[in-house]
């Protein structure tokens, strides 16, 4: 018994050294496998305040981008949808020039009218095309059905008529940064599609019936449309560089954001392994002193 209260003190000491070291041997192997200098913010000090900074930062700009390739996507649809569009628009001047160049019958003119018909209801449904659970086509009323073609009655074709449109006039937008933000997209009122209703329904509504000044008036509109189409299309394009230049200057500054949070947070893996083994063999010649301790006996001294 005196021998354990001799040794007691020597014990002690020996023991708290051995914890602390497993204690600083825990924390350094948790960083070996996550790779960073802890997961509790105290631990960091002053550079406590610049990682929160950065990680809202980061945090900002990730939503900035995601914002951006969003809009990207839609406008992405909406040009592939005004392909089809042209198409459409190309398709039915094919027919009216091809109804000028002969002497056309009753059959071949009604015929047309049908066309007309079909045509600017594809038109309004291509017009109502949703991406995402929105609709393209009626500016920021992302949730309104754009074009109402029910009541569509042209009382005078000479002048642009918009009754169809259900939309407002305030196109989309989508916030790309903190300083910026970038409207996109088009209307189903721009004048590409009104002058298209216009020249498809004053041939439409005659049912077969027209002369030749019929003809060339929905014939005049329809080739107006078809360049206000390619107007649009370029926007469209414009308004995807733009979202893209900005989609890029974000994953810019989220490399930046990233190495300086990699410069506070991060650990340097090799020298952590290398510090560790260090501990170990302290931790291993820690127990091996307190054995040879506690086997220490009276007689040990008086030799």
């Amino acid at each position: 018994m005196a021998m354990r209260v001799a040794t007691f003190a020597l014990n002690d000491r020996m023991l708290a050294a051995s914890l602390q070291t497993q204690s600083r041997m825990a924390e350094m192997q948790m960083q070996q496998a996550s790779g960073i200098k802890s997961n509790a913010l105290g631990e960091y000090g002053a550079s406590g305040k610049v990682l929160i900074d950065l990680e809202i930062s980061l945090a900002r700009s990730q939503t900035y981008t995601a914002s951006a390739q969003e809009a990207s996507s839609r406008v992405a649809v909406m040009y592939g949808i005004m392909d089809t569009v042209n198409e459409l628009l190309s398709n039915f001047r094919v027919a009216l020039a091809g109804i000028k160049s002969v002497n056309s019958d009753a059959e071949t003119r009604a015929s047309l009218a049908n066309n007309a018909s079909f045509t600017m209801t594809e038109l309004g449904a291509l017009l109502n095309s949703q991406y995402e659970g929105r609709y393209l086509f009626g500016g920021s009323a992302t949730t309104t059905l754009p074009v109402d073609l029910a009541n569509y009655t042209l009382a005078d074709p000479t002048q642009p008529y918009t009754d169809y449109y259900m939309g407002n006039d305030a196109l989309a937008s989508a916030q790309v940064s903190a300083e910026q933000s970038v409207s996109y997209g088009v209307a189903a009122s721009d004048p590409a599609f009104e002058k298209a209703f216009r020249a498809l329904s004053i041939i439409a509504d005659t049912n077969g019936v027209f002369g030749a000044t019929t003809v060339d008036d929905s014939l005049n509109l329809i080739m107006g449309a078809i360049n206000n189409a390619a107007g649009v299309q370029g926007t469209l394009s414009l308004n995807a560089a733009a979202l893209e230049r900005s989609v890029r200057r974000e994953e810019d500054f989220q490399e930046m954001f990233k190495a300086d949070l990699s410069g506070v947070r991060d650990v340097d893996v090799t020298q952590v392994a290398v510090r560790l083994t260090s501990y170990e063999m302290q931790l291993q010649a820690s127990f091996a002193t307190m054995a040879k301790v506690s086997n220490l006996s009276l007689l040990d001294y008086l030799r």
